[in-house]
């Protein structure tokens, strides 16, 4: 009798303990199995994010740095390189006067009108500040504001541009160049 009456004051213990140690496992496994989809996700995401942080930075310092040789070539008056740098057609905006040049023949004749009738003293160009606009994964801007500079090293003229690039055969390619106004700043007239 004894013993029937430990069995029955330790059965639910021991019965809830079973229980409890089972519940207390699927748990731990559930848990498990979801730290488990949290850190496949991370590797699988975040290593995403940072790559297209790291490539977008590449690609921003490769079309700056594509966009330098432009200028280069410009300097040069290298027209069969500054042709290599756009797809066909495009359009070229200087200020007020838009045109669509169809080829490559056109380009360079409309490259040698304006190199011949650049600022009197030209030198060589610098950039001076560019920002990169993101249209989509294919297109983008680059807003520059470049100087020219003489044989003195100074300067002789500061413009401003924006020149669209698109993806064409995987390189990148200007389709679209559009001179802008400089703004001048506003000066307060009423200075004491």
């Amino acid at each position: 009798m004894h013993k029937t009456l430990l069995l029955a004051v330790l059965f639910p213990f021991f019965v809830f303990s079973q229980f409890n140690n089972h519940k207390k496992k699927n748990l731990l496994i559930e848990h498990q199995r979801i730290n488990k989809e949290k850190k496949a996700f991370v590797k699988t995401q975040i290593p995403d994010k940072i790559e297209t942080i790291k490539n977008t930075n590449f690609f921003e310092k490769e079309i700056i740095d594509k966009w330098l040789e432009y200028s280069k070539a410009f300097e040069y008056a290298d027209y069969k390189k500054i042709a290599s740098y756009f797809s066909y057609p495009l359009t070229f905006s200087l200020l007020e006067n838009p045109q669509i040049i169809e080829n490559k023949n056109e380009l360079i004749a409309f490259y040698k009108k304006i190199r011949n009738n650049v600022q009197e003293g030209y030198k060589y160009s610098a950039l001076d500040k560019s920002k990169i606009i993101w249209l989509t994964k294919d297109v983008f801007v680059v807003d520059a504001i470049y100087s020219r500079y003489n044989n003195d090293y100074k300067r002789i003229f500061q413009g401003r541009g924006l020149y669209m690039y698109k993806k064409t055969n995987n390189e990148w390619k200007m389709f679209s160049v559009s001179s802008l106004p400089m703004l001048k700043k506003i000066q307060n007239k009423n200075k004491d």
